[in-house]
């Protein structure tokens, strides 16, 4: 018996979808922030948050070679994802982490095609210089004193800290620190001391225009110059008086004209270009009346601005007029005054106080004999308030003893006790 034959037919299953290739991210945009002038490089760079993978981004600007004026500089970060990210200023620090700035959150990138005459955000470098006179003319101006320091105001708050560096240069204080500590943070330093670790700048960057809104008035920037470092105090008087801010500040409000004019060419006001700065000082009246080697003036040396001139940033002048009180007392030889003794200069009502250790300082009398005399410097002292000086007592609890009682500024600058030339 034959048995049937059964043949088996291929069953044709339908075909799967097709497996969709892993999609990779778009990263066809870009964040462009403008830096008014060219060849800038001192440290400050620029830096995105982080995105979605953990990637940061830091760059310097460069220069924009295809414009004619070279007025500016740009910093493009390119190839990221569409998502909005905060911008921070960032500034290297001796022995730590770098110091951050915020500057904008939420920036929105654009299409990396997209090219603009102006940008979003632009940020201009300011470099500080200092009125010697109550004239504030600029043909009396000077670099600033080494050693005093530039306080930044934005928004009412202050923003940066800057030691000044043999007149020209800058270091940054880490502010918010130091704020923080303050306001009872568990590790406790002393905010008064406040060191400047900053890698050394030759600038300093302000914002002028973030997400297209130029800031200026309540949210402008303002600069003050001071010899000695403040207290937290006193830079909260500042924050907690708009007014006060204001009127004793340096406003960079005149930098609204940089789109349009794309210079700071400006004859008259705070600011006006690097070019020109410190080059046509004339004579305060004091130098008129005293020989010139009395009073060296460090602005007779231009060429300590000669390699920034061709940037063309802005150069900004802040007060910083000498209101320095330096006293000569006389000793006795048999009697010297201790090193560690403490002098204080204060006013009546106890609102301004400062205290000097003397200097010893040895003189060559009229009559051929050398005295000894004390050197005491009392920094921006007040004007027009009664002023008292005092010697604190080495004796627990005992009355200071009061060397001169209510005398202004302006009397004990007269007649201020001076040591023999």
């Amino acid at each position: 018996m034959v048995r049937p034959r059964y043949v088996q037919k291929d069953i044709v299953l339908p075909k799967p979808p097709p497996v969709p290739e892993p999609k990779g991210e778009n990263l066809d945009f870009k964040i462009v922030v403008e830096v008014a002038g060219n060849n800038i490089s001192d440290g400050q760079r620029l830096s995105l948050s982080k995105d979605s993978q953990g990637r940061e981004l830091l760059q310097n600007p460069q220069t924009v070679t295809g414009e004619p004026t070279k007025h500016r500089s740009l910093v493009s970060f390119k190839k990221i994802p569409e998502d909005p990210r905060s911008i921070f200023l960032q500034v290297a620090m001796k022995g730590e982490p770098p110091l951050r700035l915020k500057l904008l959150d939420n920036a929105a990138t654009v299409d990396e095609k997209q090219e603009k005459e102006c940008w979003e955000h632009i940020l201009i470098p300011l470099k500080p210089l200092g009125y010697i006179t109550d004239a504030l003319r600029r043909d009396q101006t000077d670099i600033l004193p080494d050693g005093g320091w530039v306080y930044v105001f934005w928004k009412g708050k202050l923003w940066r800290e800057l030691k000044v560096i043999k007149g020209v240069n800058f270091r940054d204080v880490r502010v918010e620190y130091y704020r923080n500590q303050r306001h009872g943070q568990i590790i406790k330093v002393d905010g008064d001391l406040r060191p400047a670790l900053g890698l050394q700048l030759n600038t300093i960057w302000v914002p002028y225009k973030l997400n297209g809104e130029v800031q200026q008035a309540a949210n402008g920037v303002y600069l003050l110059f001071s010899i000695t470092q403040w207290s937290w105090d006193k830079i909260s008087e500042f924050e907690s008086d708009t007014t006060k801010l204001q009127q004793e500040a340096t406003s960079v409000d005149q930098l609204t004209s940089y789109e349009q004019e794309q210079h700071f060419d400006y004859p008259t006001g705070a600011v006006g270009p690097i070019a020109k700065a410190l080059t046509n000082q004339t004579k305060t009246e004091e130098e008129q009346e005293l020989d010139e080697q009395a009073i060296p003036r460090i602005s007779k040396h231009p060429k300590l601005l000669d390699r920034q001139r061709n940037t063309k940033i802005p150069a900004v002048y802040l007060k910083a007029i000498d209101k320095r009180l330096i006293m000569h007392f006389e000793t006795d030889c048999h009697a010297p005054i201790d090193r560690n003794d403490l002098f204080e200069l204060r006013t009546n009502n106890g609102s301004w106080q400062h205290a000097s250790k003397p200097t010893l300082k040895t003189a060559e009398a009229v009559d051929g004999t050398q005295k000894q005399w004390i050197e005491l410097i009392f920094h921006d002292v007040p004007e027009g308030q009664k002023l008292n000086l005092q010697q604190t007592s080495r004796v627990e609890n005992e009355t200071p003893f009061i060397i001169i009682k209510e005398k202004t500024y302006e009397e004990l600058h007269r007649s201020a006790p001076k040591m023999p030339m």
